[in-house]
């Protein structure tokens, strides 16, 4: 009833343009907390206030998950013979904020430049797009979308493309036609009745390559393509800063493989076996790589003596597909800032114990104290099992919660 209502409300897309028009002309408020009207008729994502006001910053222990479990994801990876990069697309607001409404101050701390300051310490192979696009002279995002614009996404993709150091066309030299032809994804929601296209530029080339399935357009979950001329094989995870950075990549590469997807199925890099795999993610997402765990079998380590205590850690196991998905939040008083945290998993029937590394996850009511492990159904003891879980702070490892499972 409320679809047919929704959908048979006269004038309802008039009146929600009007009052648009009124609210943030006028008033100078929000109609909807999904967009912000800004300054010389600029829009901005509204979810990427917070990251503009610097409101939520992540911890540094939550900064200590993240950056293990972005090792945890490379380490996979590289076991299966592929390489990882990583690049974060920056919010709007991030590279042209001056446009935003005067009474949203702009914080002074920001998780991307905390999170790209710790990434220089590591051996990832970060694209740092914040940089790459704070460089230019042009404005390379859309003013009524949240995403860059066609330039913008060739400057990505001639990045990504160098990283790789693959021979590629720069479109540098090549003409293009600009024309009124993109419609914001920010104007539809605040102005559905009055749209103004913008302008976007479009290279005049002819492409090689070609969608393995048909596919309605680049926003789709899943995508493959192939182009005979070329050799490299790419598996990207990526959002919707990924819709014009499709085509652009796929003309240069052998196969491409293109997941929106969430949580990132891992199990993939093993299925399609590419050179590289690019994780892509926007900036107010960066808490979601402690968020959601992608799928993969967990990493084996050497097993660890640990003394039994009694706590309030958690477990949980459910099956998930093909997987034991084994979570819970570990007590916070054995919590720190670098506490490790293992999964012992020992075959009741022969005493065998194998010990997994799990992902390291935010939680609600915690400062990210939470796990969480895949593990295949093959690999789980046929005759039952007993799990603990292992914290180690400063060398000194504890177990903080046992739980038995049967056959």
């Amino acid at each position: 009833m409320s679809a047919y209502f929704e959908d048979h409300f006269s004038f309802r897309q008039e009146m929600v343009t009007a009052n648009a028009f009124i609210r943030s002309g006028l008033l100078k408020s929000e109609t909807t907390d999904q967009v912000i009207a800004g300054k010389d008729e600029w829009l901005y994502f509204g979810g990427e206030l917070s990251d503009f006001q610097g409101d939520e910053m992540l911890s540094e222990r939550e900064f200590y998950n993240i950056l293990h479990n972005l090792n945890l994801i490379k380490s996979y990876i590289e076991k299966q013979g592929s390489r990882m990069i990583l690049t974060i697309a920056p919010n709007k607001s991030t590279l042209y904020g001056e446009n935003m409404p005067y009474y949203y101050a702009e914080g002074e701390n920001s998780n991307l430049e905390k999170l790209t300051t710790l990434l220089e310490e590591t051996d990832i192979t970060y694209v740092d797009l914040y940089k790459l696009f704070s460089e230019q002279e042009d404005i390379l995002y859309f003013e009524k979308d949240s995403h860059w614009n066609t330039k913008g996404a060739v400057l990505v993709y001639n990045a990504l493309m160098e990283e790789m150091g693959l021979e590629h066309e720069t479109y540098e030299t090549l003409s293009y036609t600009t024309e009124k032809n993109h419609i914001g994804d920010l104007e539809e929601i605040l102005y559905p009745m009055d749209i103004e296209k913008e302008d976007d530029i479009s290279y005049e080339k002819e492409f090689s390559y070609e969608y393995v399935e048909e596919i309605a357009d680049n926003m789709e979950a899943w995508i493959e393509t192939i182009n005979s001329k070329k050799e490299t094989k790419v598996l990207m995870y990526r959002d919707s800063f990924g819709e014009k950075l499709v085509p652009l990549l796929a003309e240069e590469i052998g196969e491409g493989y293109f997941s929106r997807l969430v949580p990132y199925n891992l199990a993939q890099v093993g299925q399609y076996q590419p050179d590289y795999v690019i994780i892509e993610r926007v900036e107010r997402k960066i808490a979601a790589f402690a968020t959601e765990a992608p799928v993969m079998e967990g990493s084996v380590v050497e097993n660890i003596d640990a003394a039994e205590i009694e706590t309030n850690t958690t477990i949980e196991v459910n099956m998930n597909g093909s997987y034991l998905m084994i979570k819970g939040n570990v007590d916070e008083a054995y919590i720190n800032t670098n506490t490790e945290v293992y999964i012992a998993v020992e075959d009741i029937e022969n005493g065998v114990t194998k010990t997994y590394q799990p992902f390291y996850m935010l939680t609600e009511a915690g400062d990210g104290n939470g796990y969480q492990l895949y593990l295949s159904s093959a690999s789980m003891p046929e005759g039952g099992c007993q799990m603990r879980v292992i914290t180690i702070n400063n060398e000194q490892a504890y177990t903080v919660a046992v739980m038995s499972m049967e056959e």
